[in-house]
């Protein structure tokens, strides 16, 4: 029974590291980016299947200038570059999801934050 208990905190233990560098990978990739532009973060999670965080990039006439995205079920997952919405304006990307892939939640809710914060940017 003690040996079971061991065995169960050093998988909580290793679950709690590596929780750890996948945050400290996020926060690295989103200081990256945010240097470079207009920022938005889109999430889809499940429960029993693979989530999703997609970071997007946009210059500030609305032009996507980099995307990375993160998908996977384990705390083992990182970014990787997702090159497709390189170039691509907002209205053509959601046009495309809308299209293509309605229930692409992460990608649409990313969009949707930096259509609002360029909103603000022309308001000022």
């Amino acid at each position: 029974m003690e040996k079971l208990l061991l065995i169960a905190f050093l998988f909580y233990v290793l679950q709690m590291i590596l929780t750890y560098f996948q945050v400290k990978d996020f926060r690295s990739n989103v200081d990256e980016l945010r240097k470079k532009g207009v920022i938005g973060i889109g999430s889809k999670k499940r429960k029993l299947s693979a989530g999703t965080i997609v970071i997007l990039v946009s210059n500030e006439v609305g032009d996507i200038i980099e995307g990375r995205m993160m998908k996977g079920f384990s705390i083992l997952a990182r970014f990787k570059n997702f090159k497709e919405v390189n170039g691509c304006s907002i209205s053509q990307l959601k046009e495309k999801i809308h299209r293509e892939d309605s229930k692409n939640t992460a990608m649409l809710d990313a969009l949707n934050q930096i259509e609002s914060q360029l909103l603000k940017l022309q308001a000022m």
